[in-house]
């Protein structure tokens, strides 16, 4: 008799049992890029450029500037598989990144994290502060007359040594042109190693 007693409450403990197997784990959350963490970085590197002897430099650097910086950084998208040289369209692909900045394994993993996410990243306060900073679709009418850089999110190596970064100088419909940086931190500065056009137009 006390056996009949006992079967159903034994069915009872082995269901809750296997309910409890079946429960998927919860997963844990991809760890996002912290840009915050590098703004500082952003702010010295995009003074690095700036300041570098250039045409963009005479651009931003008068007393009358007649060019304002875009507030927010445009993403690059990286492309990991195509065939041949160079990746389709506007992209950059990823063993041109490791040309321009090295190679190795937790690289090639740290630039695809920069740049998967498509949240915003404005321009760095220290930057806003000091040159003409403005978000291009808040332009009062006397402003749309002024060209515009487009700075690119800066590329950086895992060690945080060095930087990738593109610019573009929108002066109208078909008037334009670009160039990318390489940066390397010496003696805890950021300084421009090497730059080249991307295109004209």
């Amino acid at each position: 008799m006390k056996v009949y007693f006992l079967a159903p409450f034994l069915f009872l403990l082995v269901a809750c049992r296997n309910t409890a197997k079946e429960k998927p784990k919860a997963k844990t959350p991809e760890k996002t890029f912290n840009y915050s963490a590098f703004e500082k970085d952003y702010a010295e590197i995009l003074e690095a450029i700036l300041t570098h002897d250039t045409y963009i430099n005479r651009l931003i650097i008068t007393e009358k500037p007649e060019t304002y910086i875009e507030n927010k950084f445009t993403k690059d998208l990286i492309h990991t598989s195509y065939k041949g040289d160079y990746p389709p369209g506007d992209a950059i692909g990823i063993r041109e990144l490791f040309s321009h900045l090295g190679y190795n394994v937790q690289d090639s993993i740290g630039f695809l994290n920069q740049t998967r996410a498509r949240d915003t990243v404005h321009i760095p306060q220290a930057i806003v502060h000091k040159y003409m900073v403005k978000d291009g679709n808040r332009l009062t009418m006397e402003e749309r007359f002024l060209t515009k850089l487009i700075f690119h999110l800066p590329i950086l190596t895992h060690d945080g040594q060095k930087a990738f970064v593109s610019l573009d100088h929108i002066c109208g419909g078909l008037c334009g042109q670009g160039w990318y940086f390489i940066l390397e931190k010496i003696k805890g500065k950021w300084k421009v190693v090497k730059y080249e056009d991307t295109w004209i137009a």
